[in-house]
């Protein structure tokens, strides 16, 4: 009897090792059949991108995504067929004849999508592209420097700004931030910034001097008004800086213009829409492209502009817990001189609160919106619940104010109650 369990213990670990070593060749095949497929296709969109003459990478604080647009325009105006990809508040791609795409993303924004754009690219119509412009999705210095210099190689490089945001990878001084985004030049022929500070502007000189890199400072201020006039929706700022970067490229500046005016939008509207909910009028603005506190105050005081007289309005902080000296900024900059109630959205709401405190904001007009649980009506009666206590009765009319950032479960439910789903 023994023998016989003995040979039988025996015949299933043999048996079980057997499968074991099955799995893990299996396994092993696989990942290696992986590699191959992923080295085949990286190498083969890497060298597509390579191939493309004229590439331009677009970095910086404020702007990006609409200077690529305005860009892509001008090029595409002047003859030369370029691909666009932007990556800020939604994800978009222009191919070589001007048709706009939305990019289908899995999870978080990656570095990847670069070359996932122009992967797509091969497989659209249209003439095959002379030039690529696209938005850098990097803001950690390495990997800034890892897409310029082993992934785009650009001929242009266009530093936007340097203003004061993603300070827990870019730095928490603004020559910090010039330092972080200039790792984007090594390798290139020139750089096109509308930089006005002259401490951030001489470090990037500085360092576009260290890597021979020509550079081309502009400024909205000093375009004519009838180039203001051909593209009033465009920030100068970015309006002179593909104005530049269409001239590197042997564009006339009126063809550019021309291109340039009839550029894509970004999807965001930017005026207030309005809904009645309950028998309240309530006017939403968004702002949560505004990332920097710089832009933040021209931007709230235009939305503010759009409320409805007599409105109470509500300041919307939708704060993201990986960025927590954003959300902290943001607490400090907007005070009860600029809304009359503050809702806060998101992580890290201890934090958030402390410093809006501080800011002048007492506990009764600071109100925290959970993201478990809440339906839009839901939402809507606890917001009123709050502008009615700041009214002392209900009003007729409240405004919303969204800032910060775009995206965030109780964020998206509020906009999509006004502009729908599509927006973004």
């Amino acid at each position: 009897m023994g023998d016989a369990w003995e040979a039988l213990r025996t015949h299933v670990r043999d048996d079980l090792l057997t499968q074991q070593s099955l799995s893990a060749v299996l396994a092993t095949t696989t990942l290696i059949a992986v590699l191959v497929v992923w080295y085949v296709w990286s190498t083969r969109a890497l060298r597509a991108l390579r191939a493309i003459p004229l590439r331009v990478l677009v970095t910086g604080t404020r702007g990006k995504s609409s200077t690529v647009r305005l860009i892509h325009g001008a090029l595409h105006a002047g003859g030369i067929p370029a691909i666009a990809k932007m990556t800020g508040t939604a994800s978009r791609e222009l191919d070589t004849q001007g048709h706009e795409y939305s990019t289908n993303r899995v999870g978080q924004v990656s570095i990847l999508e670069v070359l996932e754009t122009v992967h797509r690219n091969l497989k659209r119509s249209g003439p095959p592209p002379k030039a690529v412009v696209l938005e850098c999705m990097a803001v950690t210095p390495d990997l800034i420097e890892f897409v310029s210099r082993r992934i785009v190689r650009p001929d242009v490089v266009v530093i936007t700004n340097a203003l004061w945001d993603h300070l827990e990878e870019e730095g928490t001084s603004l020559g910090e931030i010039a330092i972080s985004l200039s790792l984007a030049l090594p390798g290139a022929h020139l750089l096109v910034t509308s930089e006005h500070r002259v401490g951030t502007l001489s470090i990037l000189r500085y360092e576009a001097a260290l890597q021979d890199v020509d550079v081309d400072a502009v400024s909205g201020r000093t375009l004519p008004a009838n180039v203001l006039a051909a593209a009033p929706n465009a920030h100068p700022d970015n309006l002179a800086m593909a104005i530049a970067v269409a001239e590197y490229a042997g564009v006339e500046p009126a063809t550019a213009l021309a291109g340039i005016a009839s550029a894509s939008k970004e999807p965001l509207p930017v005026v207030a829409a309005a809904s009645v909910i309950d028998g309240i009028t309530w006017t939403y603005r968004d702002i949560g492209s505004v990332n920097d506190t710089d832009s933040l105050t021209p931007a709230l005081l235009d939305a503010r502009a759009q409320m409805p007289e007599g409105a109470v309005v509500l300041g919307m902080l939708v704060t993201r817990w990986d960025r927590p000296l954003r959300a902290m900024q943001f607490a400090a900059s907007v005070t009860p001189e600029d809304v009359d109630g503050l809702v806060i959205v998101g992580e890290p709401d201890v934090l958030v609160r402390h410093v809006a405190r501080r800011s002048g904001w007492t506990d009764d007009r600071i109100a925290r919106v959970s993201i478990w649980g809440f339906g839009q009506r839901p939402i809507f009666r606890r917001l009123a619940d709050m502008a009615t206590h700041i009214a002392g009765e209900t009003p007729e009319n409240i405004g919303i104010i969204a800032m910060e950032n775009n995206h965030q479960y109780v964020a998206d439910l509020v906009r999509e109650k006004f502009y729908g789903s599509g927006v973004l």
